[in-house]
């Protein structure tokens, strides 16, 4: 499995096809952005759990890690490293993370991330049309692939695929989570973690009970 998710983020990083379709522009980090994906995701054979995002950071604000970051997924795209190595360099920059891991009570090397879009745009465009593209293209078969037992949807166009996600993963656990930039304040965002982790609680003994 770690191969074919390693040969599906290497052909995503070939795609620029909603630039050619959609009115959207390219970011700073102009390539497909594979996201993470723990090393020990592999071993939870009893739990994995997948959070699943819309797009990654155009990197206009950090440019000294942006250019750190292209230059590394051009580096893969071309074959010349890892996709492990690609995401051990993501995980300097993954403080953003802590509201779900923290959070939520979860391993970072036991989860693994996923976005709608894999690309970032400038302005932060992300039409409808764009995201089913990329999703059946690309987001869709790698879940597949990752066969999660709970995908975790964060923020409102996340949740809009749940109806996709019970198609593609019939037996996996849907559950609806709050962006980790959510503007709802402190008080909010405490309830939605303890609500999540009960959810997530529920969802491990029904798997266990089902052996």
């Amino acid at each position: 499995m770690k191969r074919e998710c390693e040969r599906l983020a290497r052909a995503a990083t070939n795609c620029r096809e909603c630039f050619k379709l959609e009115k959207v522009k390219t970011a700073f980090i102009d390539v497909a952005q594979p996201r993470w994906v723990g090393p020990r995701y592999w071993t939870r054979g009893l739990f994995r759990v997948v959070i699943l995002m819309t797009n990654p950071g155009q990197g206009a604000a950090h440019l000294v890690w942006a250019k750190e970051v292209r230059h590394q997924i051009h580096q893969f795209r071309k074959g010349h490293t890892s996709l492990r190595s690609v995401l051990n360099d993501q995980r300097r920059a993954m403080d953003w993370s802590k509201f779900y891991i923290d959070g939520l009570q979860l391993d970072l090397n036991e989860v693994a991330f996923a976005n709608l879009a894999w690309c970032a745009t400038s302005e932060n465009r992300y039409p409808k049309t764009m995201l089913q593209r990329c999703f059946g293209w690309h987001t869709g078969p790698l879940l597949e692939l990752l066969r999660p037992h709970v995908v975790l949807v964060a923020g409102s166009k996340a949740k809009a695929f749940e109806r996709d996600l019970f198609e593609l993963l019939p037996k996996a656990h849907v559950i609806p989570i709050l962006h980790h930039a959510h503007r709802k304040g402190r008080a909010a965002g405490q309830r939605e973690l303890r609500r999540v982790r009960l959810a997530l609680q529920r969802a491990r003994l029904e798997l266990r009970q089902a052996g």
